[in-house]
């Protein structure tokens, strides 16, 4: 049987993609990357199926499942799947394997990744175990996870930069994986109309998420080879705690083997395929982050990063967009929201800043907003390093936070765009990278000088050859004086105006630290931005 991926594996997918596109372009960073070698492409590690343990015996191959990652009508990737039943000790399993492999080029440099899963679940699609392995650019990391022997704790383990962190999270013995979520289209097959759902794990999310097939109608749908054929239309709704994470439009078969998907990302479709196919040669896609991401507006602005002091945006959303997507959060805040738009408001926040009534009551950090982590190694010793040569005294937070600011805008000189999301040890050592290098190791350098801090992912007002509006980017929050204030290390200017429109916030803590990126996702050529007020 040759189907397409699972349906959950999408999400690492399009997480792979966001965070490969999450970063700042040469405009905005204000400076030009040093001439670069073009990588060798037939030096890339190649992923190799992972070797089953000695006390795992194959039963039989359930299926074998090929596809191929389709963008600007190039094929950037490709998955290739088997689904094997086991037998481990005394135990029956369910294992699916798969290997992900995409290729993009940003800025004259290729990023190749190459993801591995193992999972291993029940007849019954109840989770056991879990391996996800990244490769990036000769980077890599890695989470593990093991459900306890009563099924109500999931213990993930995650490596990168050679240091392991581990945590626990709740977890219920009915819970499931991948093979779980592809049974309610599979077994029996979807029809018109229907819906199923379930709780699984979704990769490199490190988190059970709401997984939910909606049925439409059968519709003609144009395959890889140009030909049409007639298709159920599924809409597969992602949602993490009750908050969406993504919506993905697919097309399955009479049996609910999924053959087309059109996941939110630049461009992108993944279609079944041949084997032959899947593994032909990948071609990088160049990608020009301002004109694949921008959020255009009609009239350039002035004054956002530096001489406004605050503004009102009109946001209308389309495609059923929630309007709880820009949150009232740490310098911004919402009114007027409809099922179609809402008003945003931003305010250039610094200690002394009168707060409006709107973010009176701020929320508080965590212990994790000061903790080290696998992305955030506060007690690496080139970052202890770095915070060491800061000159503030602690008793000056605000002023301490804009030298560390300074400092990292001035130490990542070669805006390198080999790595996805390097870790701030990574960063330190290597001072290279995008706006994600720069928020990373600006939160590790805060917390070292016990600061909390957390990353923001958003849109950041964008004026260069490539267009004018907004486009993806990440920056720090640092909680001084009761109040999250937001910086810029990318920028380097003591704070920011008014031009980065926050979607969401996180810790950077554990296996579920990249989530934070999905909901970004939605944005594009979802909304539009009407600039209202400018002071």
């Amino acid at each position: 049987m040759n189907t397409i991926l699972r349906p959950v594996q999408i999400l690492m997918i399009v997480l792979l993609v966001t965070v490969l596109t999450t970063g700042c372009t040469r405009e905005v960073a204000q400076t030009d990357p040093a001439p670069l070698v073009e990588p060798n492409q037939d030096q890339q590690p190649q992923e190799k199926q992972p070797v089953a343990p000695a006390d795992e015996q194959a039963i039989e191959t359930l299926e074998e499942l090929w596809s191929a990652i389709i963008q600007q009508g190039r094929k950037t990737g490709n998955t290739h799947e088997v689904v094997r039943r086991i037998q481990k000790q005394d135990r029956e399993l369910i294992e699916s394997t798969s290997i992900e492999k995409i290729a993009m080029r940003r800025q004259a440099q290729t990023i190749e990744t190459n993801v591995v899963n193992r999972f291993l679940e029940t007849p019954s699609g109840q989770l056991v175990a879990y391996e996800t392995k990244i490769n990036q650019g000769g980077s890599s990391s890695s989470f593990a996870g093991q459900v306890s022997p009563d099924g109500t704790q999931l213990k993930i383990t995650t490596t990168a930069a050679g240091r392991s962190f581990s945590e626990q999270i709740p977890w219920k013995p009915e819970w499931g994986g991948v093979y779980a979520a592809s049974q309610l289209l599979e077994n029996p097959p979807i029809k018109p109309g229907q819906t199923r759902e379930t709780t699984a794990l979704a990769p490199m999310i490190n988190q059970a998420c709401q997984i939910k097939y909606v049925a439409g109608k059968l519709e003609p749908v144009k395959l890889l080879d140009g030909s049409e054929v007639e298709l159920l239309s599924v809409t597969n709704v992602i949602s993490q705690k009750g908050k969406l994470l993504m919506e993905i439009p697919m097309w399955v078969d009479l049996e609910g083997h999924t053959v087309k998907m059109a996941p939110p990302g630049p461009g992108m479709v993944i279609y079944r395929c041949t084997q032959a196919f899947a593994e032909s040669p990948i071609e990088a896609v160049e990608f020009d982050l301002a004109a694949e991401t921008i959020v255009p507006i009609a009239q350039p602005l002035t004054g956002v990063h530096t001489a406004n002091k605050s503004a009102e945006y009109l946001i209308t959303l389309k495609n059923k967009i929630s309007p709880t997507l820009f949150p009232t959060s740490g310098s911004q805040w919402t009114s007027d929201l409809t099922e179609k738009s809402l008003h945003l408001h931003l305010i250039a926040l610094r200690p002394e800043t009168k707060l409006p009534q709107q973010l009176a009551e701020q929320t508080p950090p965590t212990d994790a907003d000061l903790a080290a982590s696998s992305l955030v190694q506060v007690d690496d010793p080139l970052v202890q390093k770095m915070a060491a040569q800061a000159k503030t005294p602690s008793s000056e937070p605000w002023k301490l936070a804009v030298e560390l600011e300074q400092q990292v805008h001035q130490a990542i000189q070669q805006k390198d765009f080999s790595q996805a999301f390097a870790s701030a040890a990574e960063v330190a050592k290597s001072k290279t990278g995008d706006c994600t290098e720069h928020a990373v190791l600006l939160i590790a350098l805060l917390r070292a000088h016990k600061i909390p801090a957390r990353a923001a992912v958003g849109l950041v007002y964008y004026n260069g050859k490539s267009g004018k509006g907004f486009a993806y980017h990440m920056w720090t929050e640092a909680w001084i004086d009761g109040r999250w204030i937001p910086i810029d290390a990318t920028l380097g200017r003591g704070g920011i105006g008014v031009g980065h429109l926050k979607i969401a916030d996180s810790d950077l803590a554990g296996g579920g630290a990249l989530a934070a990126f999905l909901p970004v996702t939605q944005v594009i050529g979802n909304i539009e931005i009407k600039p209202l007020s400018m002071e």
